[in-house]
């Protein structure tokens, strides 16, 4: 596939940011993240009413709309703060001329994937992400006139949650409905957790974007996952595991199987947590910013073998506890977010990159990213992740149905050939099958 940049322009709010809201605080957990992006990319089928250029034209006009009430996102990262400077973000129109959507679609190229996002307009896409620009978008039109739209935001200011509600705030104004989804964006991540500063280091990984990491999509349908749930469920368990705790309970199995052969003391798994639906009352659902609890959920010693009803069950406990700790908190928001970070500073600290192999699970399930019409229909496949690529994670994000899960695994090639043919793997997922349109 060859995708040819036809356009790029920046796109500035369509109304000034007010003075009192020039300078938006990180908090330590956005301090601590990587410069990376979060990114999502919509696929669209052919409209014969609209035209690329009056697509463009639209995208283009609600973004600027859109921008106002996300202004941050059109501003600067400077230190531990954004200005929020009105400079915009920026967006580029491309086409493919050598491949239809469907051409696409029946076996994704997931390096081809790609170029569906606008990182190439920017020289160093780590820089970019802890500078300017924090919003990148691309529109790509296939000659067939299917289309994708490729987001990036800034990790530092933005989590998958953050992300659903940008594009459905963004579809919406597209629409013409913005009145009808009224929400109060509060960028507000450093009122929960402390406010950044430059004194608190976490463990860097020396080796990390030098080795070469290779990504792959494994798709659980619905019926399969059914079936995993009943493998996964522990005897001593009263009710099954979720879907999200299932697959992350295999995935972790063969994660460890598939690099049984490193001499890495411990490998363990981080999970993230979106904070929102457990602190409902203190976080709503529009909050703008990284919102999330990281921590180790699972272990496992060199040579240990691991069993998915375990891991469910240990996976169950840790969202348990958090949920207990959180409920035994009477207290503001401010104090239940530090005594969260102090708890995810001292874990952390505890780890070394030297002794520990860390492997990170992300769940997008759940967020109502395919309701995302911006005028011409919902898409039709949806794919979320990080960018530029992270190694050892797996991202997982609803099939169309809603009840079949995509997981997209980054890990070492030499790693990553042992796991697509990891027979328990293969049972219950296929290996990138054609998007059903």
């Amino acid at each position: 596939m060859k995708v040819e940049t036809t356009g790029k322009e920046i796109i500035k709010p369509s109304s000034t940011t007010p003075d009192d809201l020039r300078t938006l605080q990180l908090s330590i957990y956005d301090h601590f993240l990587p410069p990376i992006y979060t990114v999502a990319y919509l696929f669209y089928t052919k409209n014969e009413l609209i035209s690329p250029e009056h697509t463009s034209h639209k995208l283009k006009t609600s973004l600027s709309e859109t921008l106002t009430k996300f202004y941050p996102l059109a501003g600067r990262i400077n230190g531990v703060t954004v200005d929020c400077n009105d400079e915009g973000a920026v967006f580029v129109d491309a086409r493919v001329d050598n491949c239809s959507l469907s051409g696409f679609l029946a076996s994704p190229d997931l390096n081809a994937l790609q170029q569906l996002l606008p990182l190439d307009a920017v020289q160093n896409p780590y820089e970019a992400a802890s500078t300017w620009p924090l919003l990148l978008v691309k529109a790509t039109y296939f000659q067939c006139g299917g289309m994708a739209i490729g987001i990036c935001i800034t990790h530092k200011i933005a989590d998958a949650a953050s992300m659903s509600t940008f594009i459905r705030t963004w579809s919406a104004d597209a629409r013409g409905e913005a009145g009808n989804t009224v929400m109060d964006h509060k960028f507000a991540a450093a009122n929960f957790y402390p406010p950044a500063n430059d004194t608190y280091k976490l463990p860097v990984d020396e080796k990390a974007n030098k080795r070469n990491s290779i990504t792959k999509r494994f798709v659980f349908g619905a019926s399969k996952l059914e079936e995993l749930r009943t493998k996964a469920t522990s005897p001593e368990s009263a009710d099954r595991p979720t879907r999200v705790e299932s697959v992350t309970g295999l995935l972790w199995k063969c994660f460890v199987s598939a690099s049984s052969l490193d001499t890495c003391g411990r490998k363990v798994l981080i999970q993230l947590a979106d904070l929102r639906s457990k602190l409902p009352s203190l976080l709503p659902e529009s909050l703008i910013g990284n919102v999330i609890f990281s921590s180790v959920v699972l272990s496992t010693a060199q040579g240990e073998e691991v069993k998915i009803e375990e891991a469910t069950r240990d996976l169950r406990k840790k969202r348990d506890d958090l949920q207990t700790m959180i409920q035994a908190e009477d207290s503001s928001s401010s104090m239940i977010g530090s005594k969260l970070a102090n708890l995810m500073l001292t874990n952390y600290a505890r780890m070394s990159y030297e002794t520990h192999e860390p492997y990170t699970v992300s769940s997008w399930c759940k967020l109502p990213l395919y309701e995302a019409s911006f005028g011409w229909g919902y898409p039709v496949w949806v794919v979320g992740n990080v960018a530029p690529t992270f190694e050892n994670i797996a991202m997982l994000i609803d099939s169309k149905d809603g009840h079949g899960i995509e997981a997209f695994v980054t890990l070492p090639e030499e790693n990553m050939s042992s796991l697509e043919q990891n027979p328990e793997l293969l049972a219950f997922a296929s290996l990138n099958p054609c998007v059903l349109v």
